[in-house]
């Protein structure tokens, strides 16, 4: 029995800190082990709650707990690393739509893409995104940011697995952080402005794209025990966009003028929803199971749902319902 427990102690440091980790921790292991039939076992199981506890830390430096117990002004600190995550970074391997757009449409004439074939319902689903800093420091910093949200039919074996759309987002931001800004509990974290344009890269007819000004506050509330909520409101002022000629001219009417962006942090997970005047975004991030966290390090398990118009660019004007499941990396 007592060799039956040292291995699988030793299983379970392996497991939480990876074998490198776990070679860098053998002295801190050994001690346990020699504290075997010398100390009491309370003291004995401690010494291995510790060890358990400093290889997870070396593995999972930037874990959800961690980043709720930060918050999010830090998500906007300058720091060293040359490349930050920015907005939720994932990859669902399934996503199902209720009624793919087969024939996207726009109010100019030029941008009415005819029907060719009914799109799969069934399809992958992932954005990238990443941040960097480029100058400015203490409480207010310049970044570039750059997100990319992809839809490839991989299930649609008979058309070569196409991918339908890519919608690419670069943006310009001047980030501020206010020192100690708090009301009735809520603080105000950062406030950007940003620049930012999004285009489908797609020539006519089936072009889209659009250029916004945006203000955005970032404001949260802590719960202690009970966890934190983030608030994400986004105000935007689009750039021309009002001409006939435009690819999307009536964009501002389906996507509106704003969106509000909540995050609700509880203990390991994350659940987020993004809301616009005719579309709402609902995302879950739990930790992911064990052999998914073997594989695949500070990975999380994800559901998505989506329901209106707008998830793509192309889609602005179409109105649908998806759901889909995959994984994503935590936010910062």
């Amino acid at each position: 029995m007592k060799i039956f427990t040292r291995c699988t102690l030793f299983a379970l440091l392996l497991y939480l800190g990876g074998i490198a980790h776990a070679a860098t921790g053998v002295g801190s292991l050994q001690s346990c082990l020699d504290m075997n039939d010398k100390e009491p076992p309370e003291k004995t199981l401690d010494c291995y709650n510790q060890t358990a506890q400093e290889l997870l830390t070396k593995k999972h430096p930037k874990s959800f707990r961690i980043a709720r117990d930060r918050g999010i002004a830090e998500e906007w600190v300058p720091s060293d690393e040359p490349i930050r995550v920015y907005k939720q970074n994932y990859f669902l391997i399934y996503s199902h739509s209720s009624q793919p757009n087969n024939a996207p449409n726009s109010p100019n004439p030029n941008n009415q893409v005819p029907y060719t074939y009914t799109l799969d319902k069934n399809e992958v689903k992932f954005q990238i995104s990443l941040k960097a800093h480029l100058m400015g420091e203490n409480r207010h910093a310049v970044w570039f940011g750059y997100t990319q949200l992809s839809f490839w039919q991989a299930y649609d074996r008979e058309h070569s697995s196409p991918f339908r759309e890519n919608d690419y987002e670069p943006e310009l931001i001047y980030s501020y952080r206010p020192n100690g800004l708090a009301l009735a509990g809520v603080t105000a974290s950062f406030l950007n402005f940003g620049l930012v344009h999004q285009s489908n890269g797609q020539a006519l007819p089936k072009s889209r794209n659009w250029n916004r000004f945006y203000f955005q506050p970032g404001m949260e509330r802590d719960f202690g025990e009970y966890g934190k909520l983030a608030l994400l409101p986004r105000w935007w002022q689009i750039l021309g966009g009002d001409s006939p000629e435009d690819d999307n001219p009536d964009i501002i009417e389906q996507m509106g003028r704003g969106e509000l962006e909540l995050r609700y942090y509880y203990r390991q997970g994350v659940l987020s929803s993004i809301s616009r005047i005719h579309s709402l975004q609902l995302d879950l991030a739990l930790p992911a199971p064990r052999l998914l966290g073997v594989l695949i390090q500070n990975a999380n398990f994800h559901l998505q749902f989506f329901s209106g118009n707008g998830e793509s660019l192309m889609d602005y004007n179409h109105r649908h319902r998806s759901y889909g499941f995959g994984i994503s990396m935590p936010f910062e």
